[in-house]
C-alpha cells in the first residue's frame, strides 16, 4: 500500500489527533442521549421483529441486546442496538454529518469491546467514530444526501469501522483495511424514510462495521486505499477523491466536531430537519382553523430534504413531514411523544394540512439554515416568523441538565440513577464489557 494515499493519510491523521478533557465530556453527554433514545424505543416492534430473527438464526451470546436481558452475536447485538436507538428518531444528529453519528458508532463499539476495553479507550473511539463521519459527510457534499442516499447508514459503516478499529487497537494499515470491507458495504436510501428502514439503515450500518472488524481480523483481502482512486469510494458515493481530500485531511483546529459544532440532542422524537420549523411555528402559536386562509413553509435551497412527506398518512410517517409537525402546534395541539406513532391523522390536523405549501428559494446563501412560515388570515393579514435557532442546534445547545432531565424522564428502572452515574465516570471505568452487560439488563 502506498504511503501517499488519502485513505492511509486519513486514518493516521485520526489516530495522531491528541484527545481534549471537552471532548471527552461531550462523549459521555453523547452516550448518555443514546441509551436514553434507545430505551425510549426498546418495545418498538421493529425491534421486536429483529429480536425474534435473531432468535431465529442462533450464533454465539457474546454481546449484549440493551434492556432485554438476552446476548446474541455481535453483528446481531449492533444490529438490533442500532435500530432501537434510531426507531424513534430521538437520537442525536450532527450538522456536518446531515445524519445519526451515535446510533451507529456506539452499537458497533458495544458489540465488539471486550473485558480489557476501558472506559477511556472505548470514549477516545466514540470521538474518532463522530470525527470521522463528519468528514466523510463533507467531503461527499450534500449532493450525496440530496441525490437520495442516506448519510446514517452510507457514511455511518465507516465510521464506525474506524472507530472499532481504534477501539482494538489496530494498525494504521489493518484500519484500512477494515475501512475497505466498510466501504464495500455501505448502504441507505432516503425513499424509505417513514419506516422502519430507516432506523434499520443505522442497525445495518452498525451490524456491516462489525463485520468489516471481524473480516480484517480474518486476514480476508481487500484494498487498502478503497477511498481513492477513479473508482474508489468517493469516486462512486461522491464527487471524487481529489475534491475530498482538503475536508479529509484539514487540520482540526481547537476542538474535535463531537465538541464543536458538537452533537444536536433532541428533546422530540422526529427529524431534525423540522426543527427549524418548530421554532418559526411556536412563535407563531396556535391560531384557529377558520382563521386561516392559506400556509407557506419557505426552505432555503432543498434543506427539506429529509422531511419526505408532505401528506404523510399516520403519525410514524409525520416524524419525516414539517406540515404535520408544523400543523400539531397551530392548531394548538402541541407535540406529544404518542402522536408520532403508527396512529392515524386525526381529521382536524389534516384540514391544517391541506392550507399549506412548501416552497423552496435558492436565492439566499447555501450555508444559511432556517425555515419561515407565512400565515396568510382570512381577514387579509399575515404572520410570518423565522425558525434559525431550534433548541438542540449548535446556537442553542441542549444543557446537561436538559439531558439528564430526557434521561430521568425516559429511563424508568431501579437502576437508572446507577447507570447514569457510570456513564458519567466512563473514563474511569477499566471494564466496559461489564457495564454494556448491565445496559443489557436494565
Amino acid at each position: 500500500m502506498g504511503r501517499d494515499t488519502v485513505t492511509l493519510s486519513f486514518v493516521e491523521k485520526l489516530w495522531n489527533t491528541p484527545f481534549s478533557r471537552a471532548s471527552m465530556e461531550k462523549a459521555k453527554y453523547g452516550l448518555m442521549d443514546y441509551i436514553a433514545s434507545s430505551y425510549a424505543g426498546k418495545d418498538d416492534t421493529g425491534v421486536a421483529k429483529l429480536v425474534r430473527m435473531a432468535r431465529l438464526e442462533g450464533g454465539h451470546p457474546l454481546a449484549p441486546v440493551l434492556f432485554h436481558s438476552m446476548d446474541v452475536s455481535p453483528s446481531q447485538s449492533a444490529l438490533i442496538n442500532g435500530f432501537m436507538g434510531h426507531a424513534l428518531d430521538y437520537d442525536d444528529v450532527h450538522s456536518q454529518v446531515r445524519g445519526h453519528p451515535s446510533t451507529v458508532i456506539l452499537p458497533a463499539l458495544l458489540a465488539v469491546c471486550d473485558a480489557g476495553t476501558t472506559g477511556r479507550r472505548f470514549l477516545e473511539a466514540y470521538i474518532i467514530g463522530v470525527e470521522a463521519m463528519a468528514r466523510i459527510a463533507q467531503a461527499l457534499t450534500n449532493e450525496h444526501y440530496e441525490r437520495g442516499f442516506h448519510n446514517t447508514g452510507t457514511t455511518g459503516v465507516l465510521a464506525a469501522t474506524l472507530a472499532g478499529a481504534y477501539l482494538k487497537t489496530y494498525s494504521v494499515e489493518k484500519a484500512c483495511l477494515a475501512l475497505g470491507f466498510a466501504t464495500t458495504q455501505a448502504s441507505g436510501l432516503r425513499v424509505h424514510f417513514g419506516t422502519e428502514t430507516k432506523p434499520l439503515h443505522a442497525g445495518l450500518a452498525a451490524s456491516s462495521a462489525v463485520r468489516a472488524l471481524l473480516l480484517a481480523d480474518a486476514d480476508v483481502q481487500a484494498n487498502k486505499a478503497s477511498l481513492d482512486g477513479e473508482i474508489g469510494f468517493f469516486a462512486v458515493f461522491g464527487q471524487g477523491i481529489e475534491r475530498a481530500r482538503e475536508l479529509l485531511l484539514q487540520e482540526s483546529g481547537p476542538a474535535w466536531r463531537i465538541e464543536t459544532p458538537g452533537l444536536w440532542f433532541k428533546l422530540y422524537p422526529f427529524c431534525s430537519g423540522a426543527y427549524y420549523g418548530v421554532h418559526a411555528a411556536e412563535k407563531i402559536g396556535p391560531i384557529p382553523l377558520e382563521r386561516i386562509a392559506g400556509i407557506e413553509i419557505i426552505f432555503p435551497h432543498r434543506s427539506d430534504a429529509a422531511l419526505v412527506h408532505r401528506n404523510p398518512s399516520n403519525g410514524e410517517e409525520g416524524r419525516f413531514s414539517i406540515e404535520y409537525i408544523t400543523a400539531l402546534i397551530l392548531s394548538g395541539r402541541g407535540l406529544r411523544p404518542d402522536d408520532f406513532q403508527r396512529v392515524p391523522i386525526g381529521e382536524e390536523i389534516r384540514a391544517y394540512m391541506e392550507k399549506m405549501k412548501r416552497i423552496n428559494v435558492f436565492d439566499v446563501p447555501a450555508v444559511r439554515r432556517y425555515t419561515q412560515i407565512t400565515v396568510k388570515l382570512t381577514d387579509g393579514n399575515t404572520i410570518s416568523e423565522t425558525g434559525d435557532c431550534p433548541k438542540g442546534s449548535p446556537g442553542n445547545p441542549v444543557t446537561e441538565q436538559e439531558l439528564i432531565s430526557k434521561f430521568a424522564g425516559i429511563v424508568k428502572s431501579e437502576h437508572a440513577s446507577v447507570v447514569l452515574d457510570r456513564i458519567l465516570k466512563l473514563d474511569e471505568t477499566e471494564n466496559v464489557q461489564a457495564f454494556a452487560k448491565q445496559l443489557g439488563e436494565l
